[in-house]
């Protein structure tokens, strides 16, 4: 009889302690800082509970979104966490928002080291996981100096004509002129 008690307890302390750890985005408190949403997220990730995970730093982006700095750090905690579920496109396209938010933004603006972070996880994406891209239809000019079409040297021509004949009309080159005379 104490068996079946002790084992009735227990199934019910371990179900209560499971049911407390499954926390849905209703029951996150408000007065919680993005700082403390982010360490939740990465308890329940240190965790293995990747779900509570993403709903963390999805609260972070929906509460906190609005400062840049803050939406980058939980950006790149859910990149990271769906490289780890190994959820490659999603992976992808968060790392890739990054890394276009810094590409786009003023140096010193966003804290330096989610752009390091997110090239770095961007390569650890299996290359036939990556998704497929659009081959750019702009058209680069990749011949060498020695190959230049016509047209460009006719250019150069111009420009270097352009900028003789500026020199020769500037007050200074006319007055060196006269002097040479």
């Amino acid at each position: 009889m104490k068996k079946i008690i002790a084992i009735t307890l227990t199934s019910a302390v371990c179900g209560a302690l499971l049911f407390a750890s499954c926390r849905t985005i209703k029951d996150i408190p408000e007065d919680l800082t993005s700082t403390q949403l982010i360490q939740l997220g990465q308890n329940a990730y240190g965790s293995a509970q990747y779900k509570n995970a993403e709903t963390y730093y999805k609260t972070v982006i929906a509460r906190y979104g609005m400062d840049s700095s803050v939406y980058v750090e939980a950006r790149y905690e859910l990149g990271h966490l769906y490289l780890k579920q190994k959820k490659y496109a999603a992976a992808y396209a968060s790392f890739k928002e990054i890394l276009d938010m810094y590409a786009s933004t003023t140096p010193g603006v966003l804290p330096g080291a989610y752009n390091k972070l997110a090239e770095i996880g961007m390569k650890r994406i299996p290359k036939h996981k990556l998704p497929e891209t659009k081959p750019s239809k702009v058209q680069t000019n990749t011949a060498t100096a020695g190959e230049r079409p016509e047209a460009a040297n006719e250019a150069q021509d111009a420009a270097q004509n352009m900028q003789n004949t500026d020199v020769r009309e500037s007050p200074a080159a006319e007055s060196e002129a006269q002097r040479a005379e």
